[in-house]
């Protein structure tokens, strides 16, 4: 039996709060086309990334 080994997905985004404790907000924004116009429309989802040393500020581009 062969196991395939699965690639990691990684997120981009940057970071747009960094008020709590070891905690930083990240944004990551997408384009993505419409199902039927095919119009790029712009797609932001907001993601809470854990930052242990709290070294992150409010502008940094990070990977998830």
């Amino acid at each position: 039996m062969t196991q395939q080994l699965r690639r990691r997905r990684y997120w981009f985004g940057n970071v747009i709060s960094t008020k709590m404790h070891k905690t930083v907000v990240v944004e990551i924004v997408r384009f993505v086309p419409h199902p039927i116009y095919q119009k790029v429309l712009h797609r932001v989802t907001k993601l809470k990334a854990h930052d242990e040393q709290n070294a992150c500020q409010v502008g940094d581009r990070v990977k998830l």
